[in-house]
């Protein structure tokens, strides 16, 4: 059985959908490139999957659009940008659909996308605000006419060619049309040019451009090109332009994809799903718990447990990019599944989820339904809650995104507060989250300790730890460690200490090294002497400041790198901007007074070298040697 990419296009969102246990759509626009370019060399994509449920119940499913425009970024968008392009899937409200499609979805949807859609995608590089109109493109897909395999010119490409160009939308400039790529001549034309689409969802006016009415088309781009040839090579590139056209009308548009259906009741459809696509290595496992939770939690018997995981996990995932923009980009459905499954007890691994039944499964909505430690009411406060709770410890403890370079963590911390329901965000357990972090990134160079495996392990070790009765309830970081009998020996810290450095600008955010967060992370007595101070108020200040870097190898005689850990210390902010700034080591260190002065020398590990210009690079040597010596001692076993 087959059936012709044109007839889906025709369908899709009108008579074929998705079903709800399907997973997102994840496909980036590369993937979808290659699509296309398989497509017209006639390679193999795979078949297609229906499930055809015109006589069923409509409440016996949940079903989806796909996705036409697509928002093809991990940042968050500007409204504007929303009121056109869809993060995700939504569900249908007004169609009976007669086909949902359980495998195939990203060959479709990409199909869809690259034919009668496009996607938006950010460019505004980093550090630049997401929520900015002006950093943000749409994007068509499209074919360079002038590229065909079968004709070698040197002034043109020579082979397909199929890339997502800007179509000037929003703060894009146009990329279409007539380009020169050194002297390879180039005319790129959106691929639904070639199809007329009719009006979006109108099952029957769909047709694939032929004959005159792509000839047109052709002569068009072809003709409007403003690039300087002769008539013969007018001629020959147009001849170049109908090649690809007739190709992508044939090859793509008319494509006969293989397909096979079933009529099985939607109590069978979770394991025909699970096994069709558990035999390749897609989809990822978090997408298939998730599809699992799909089918099985909307249809619960009673209504106040009936829970749509997908649209509710998508409502927290906006909720906690704009609440916690620090890590955007990392906040996705793996991180909201990933902790659901700690809270039972198991990970996201493909072993662990053939064996998740229906009491499995009940027991995790037990989890997000439970509610007693929160008066708000809200529907699923507790998980929402705990779950925060570990956001705001790390970030408040000055940890970005580019050192946290697992999020597995966060879901760790999620279970530590939820499962005691007292602790609070306070000092000490910013400050134990912070340690755990500093001596797991240690670790993690050279033993990859930040791990799914080994946070696995931890997670099963913080849903059987109890606090001691009667005091405060702080993050276990150092018994969790023990717990994996993991420690550093003394060519670990002694690696890790010579490579760090700290290229960013001192100032907030405080952590954003991997190994200066490590090693000042350990010498945890510059940052927990103080009762008024929290670890997220101190920043990285660099003892001689590199404002005075050419003074200081001047006063030398050969150039000093400022930026090793030998010259890297911790103060709070409101001493290292208004006190310190950049004033010599030895100047501020006598205005501050002797004992003071004395604290913050010997809480940082200072070497007995006066801070002296002349001195810098005796003492940034012998400090990293104390530095060392110092984490020897203190974790070494």
């Amino acid at each position: 059985m087959s059936r012709q990419v044109s007839d889906y296009l025709s369908e899709i969102n009108d008579h074929i959908f998705l079903p709800g246990l399907q997973r997102e759509f994840v496909w980036n626009p590369r993937q979808i490139e290659e699509l296309f370019d398989s497509l017209i060399r006639d390679y193999p994509i795979g078949a297609i999957t229906e499930w055809r449920v015109r006589a069923a119940n409509i409440s016996d499913y949940n079903s989806y659009n796909f996705l036409r425009m697509y928002v093809a970024d991990d940042y968050r968008p500007p409204d504007p940008v929303l009121a056109e392009y869809d993060l995700y899937n939504q569900e249908v409200e007004d169609k009976e659909p007669e086909i949902l499609i359980i495998d195939g979805q990203q060959r479709l949807n990409s199909l869809y996308i690259g034919v009668e859609g496009g996607i938006t995608v950010y460019n505004g590089g980093r550090g630049k605000p997401s929520d900015e109109l002006q950093y943000w493109e749409g994007q068509r897909l499209c074919v360079d006419l002038f590229g065909h395999p079968e004709y070698d010119r040197d002034d043109t490409a020579g082979d397909y060619e199929f890339e997502f160009k800007s179509t000037g939308k929003f703060g894009g400039t146009d990329e279409t049309g007539y380009t020169m790529t050194g002297d390879t001549r180039h005319l790129w034309m959106p691929v639904g040019e070639l199809w007329n689409g009719g009006d979006e969802g109108s099952s029957g006016n769909s047709t694939v451009l032929e004959g005159r009415s792509l000839s047109e088309v052709v002569d068009e781009y072809a003709d409007t090109a403003e690039l300087r040839a002769d008539n013969e090579t007018r001629y020959q590139l147009r001849n170049i332009s109908m090649a690809v056209a007739r190709d992508i009308t044939s090859n793509v548009l008319q494509d006969d994809l293989e397909t096979d259906s079933t009529n099985k009741d939607r109590s069978e459809i979770p394991e025909i799903f699970t096994r069709l696509n558990m035999e390749g290595s897609d989809p990822k496992p978090y997408q298939l718990l998730l599809s699992k939770l799909m089918s099985y939690w909307p249809y619960a018997e009673e209504e106040d447990e009936r829970i749509n995981p997908r649209e509710v996990i998508q409502d927290w995932i906006d909720e906690f990019k704009q609440k916690f923009p620090e890590y955007e980009q990392e906040i996705d459905r793996k991180l909201f599944l990933r902790y659901t499954a700690y809270l039972v007890g198991t990970d996201l691994l493909r072993s662990n989820l053939s064996s998740i039944d229906e009491e499995r499964m009940d027991e995790m909505r037990e989890r997000w339904l439970y509610n007693e430690p929160v008066v708000a009411g809200r529907r699923f406060e507790w998980f929402r809650t705990s779950l925060e709770k570990a956001f705001q410890t790390v970030i408040e403890s000055g940890i970005r995104s580019s050192v946290m370079n697992t999020m597995p963590i966060f879901a760790l911390l999620g279970v530590f507060y939820y499962q005691n329901p007292d602790a609070e965000v306070s000092d000490a357990n910013r400050e134990s989250v912070f340690q755990f972090v500093a001596r797991a990134l240690l670790l993690n160079k050279y033993y990859q300790v930040l791990t799914y495996g080994k946070c696995r392990n931890w997670m099963r070790y913080l849903r059987e730890w109890e606090p001691e009765p009667n005091e405060p309830i702080v993050f276990p970081g150092e018994e969790l460690f023990e717990s994996e009998n993991i420690s550093p020996s003394a060519e670990d810290i002694r690696r890790v200490v010579a490579n760090a450095r700290y290229e960013s600008s001192p100032g907030e955010p405080v952590f954003t090294d991997t190994d200066v967060t490590a090693v000042l992370g350990l010498i945890e007595e510059s940052y927990t002497q103080s009762t008024s101070t929290s670890i997220g108020d101190y920043s990285v200040d660099h003892i001689y400041p590199k404002s005075r870097a050419e003074s200081v190898s001047e006063s030398i005689g050969e150039t000093v790198d400022l930026n090793r850990i030998g010259n890297l210390q911790l103060l709070p902010h409101e001493m290292n901007e208004e006190i310190k700034s950049d004033q010599w080591p030895h100047g501020w260190l006598d205005d501050l007074g002797n004992a003071e002065s004395e604290r913050i020398q010997r809480v940082n590990q200072y070497p007995d070298i006066e801070p002296t210009p002349e001195n810098a690079q005796a003492f940034i040597q012998a400090r990293e040697e104390r530095i060392t010596d110092y984490l020897i001692d203190k974790y070494v076993k």
